[in-house]
């Protein structure tokens, strides 16, 4: 991010570029000619025309407008100076004779910050000029600021949001981890007591996993760990959570659903995992899980009933493995 004395330092680099709107010679040349002295870049504009014209193709940092033009009046030029985008921000001082009738308001109205009477007082015009430009200069500071602290506000909301997500999310898989799992469950048990809708668990391990490893490498155990992931995330239903509990153990949340409702989505896990084999170098490794069940109808706690999930998982591997085992 830009810091303020960098801002400031690339304003006050650019060159002062004043417009000067008159349509008589003598007054052009005398403005010109004091505000080049003082090291302002001018341009001279002998119309309302020219002036919408140049002032479009290169924005300056101030314009002085006289008011009495034959064409376009002072009023109407400013007005379509600040219906344009590009030149909305620029300062107007109008220019107008002692003698000539001078709406000021109507000047303020249109969009004019000043006003500089004729006669010219060459004090009281390069005072005005510097300090509308200084004030132009300062709101110019100010927005970049603005612009900044917005980019680097949008930079830390960024940055916020993917912690959080890697805060939430296995690295691997990227899957819900422990820590979002539990705070989905703490919401689940939350709605449980409202509404007396029992929820499930489902807890299941990748059989001879270690095995995976040990032949084929634990490249490979990865590619075997995302694989089984996604047919994972592809057999539960869209209101299902999903995160990797450890190692090749994975678990499910099931809302609402009992413990027969349970039953259907692991069967279909089950089958879904048996049915695909996952591309390793020159390996097609394919793998089965086991599952183990359980549901939350309120009569123990979350952890109990979690654990009830993995004795069942613990029976189903003792039993032969690549099956559903319900808790007792």
């Amino acid at each position: 991010m830009k810091n303020e004395l960098d801002i400031a330092s690339s304003i006050a680099n650019e060159k002062l570029d004043v417009v000067i709107v008159d349509d008589t010679p003598d007054n052009l040349r005398f403005l010109v000619g004091i505000l080049q002295e003082s090291g302002y870049r001018v341009r001279p504009a002998p119309s309302g025309e020219y002036a919408l014209t140049t002032s479009m193709k290169e924005p300056p940092a101030l314009i002085l407008l006289d008011i009495m033009m034959p064409d376009m009046d002072g009023y109407e030029v400013c007005k379509r100076l600040k219906a344009d985008e590009l030149t909305k921000d620029i300062p107007i001082i109008f220019l107008s004779a002692l003698n000539e009738v001078f709406d000021k308001v109507k000047a303020f109205k249109v969009g004019g910050l000043d006003y500089i009477a004729k006669p010219f007082q060459v004090d009281e015009v390069l005072a005005r000029v510097k300090t509308h430009l200084k004030i132009h200069s300062q709101q110019k500071s100010l927005a970049l600021q603005n612009e900044e602290l917005i980019k680097m506000n949008t930079k830390i909301t960024e940055q916020a949001a993917k912690l959080e997500y890697l805060a939430r999310t296995d690295f691997l898989t990227g899957l819900s981890n422990r820590r979002d799992f539990q705070e989905l469950v703490q919401k689940e048990e939350k709605r449980f007591w409202r509404t007396k809708k029992p929820f499930s668990f489902i807890l299941l391990d990748i059989d001879h996993f270690k095995g995976v490893n040990d032949t084929y490498g634990h490249d490979c155990g990865d590619v075997v760990l995302v694989g089984v992931s996604r047919s994972l995330e592809k057999a539960l239903r869209g209101q299902d959570v999903v995160a990797r509990w450890g190692g090749e153990e994975f678990i499910c949340l099931l809302p609402e659903t009992e413990i027969e409702g349970a039953r259907r989505v692991a069967e279909k896990i089950r089958e879904s995992v048996a049915g695909v084999t996952h591309k390793c170098d020159t390996y097609e490794i394919a793998v089965t899980v086991t599952l183990g069940l359980s549901d939350f109808g309120g009569d123990c706690s979350v952890e109990e009933c979690i654990s009830q999930a993995d004795s069942a998982l613990y029976i189903g591997k003792k039993e032969g493995r690549n099956q559903v085992a319900v808790s007792a």
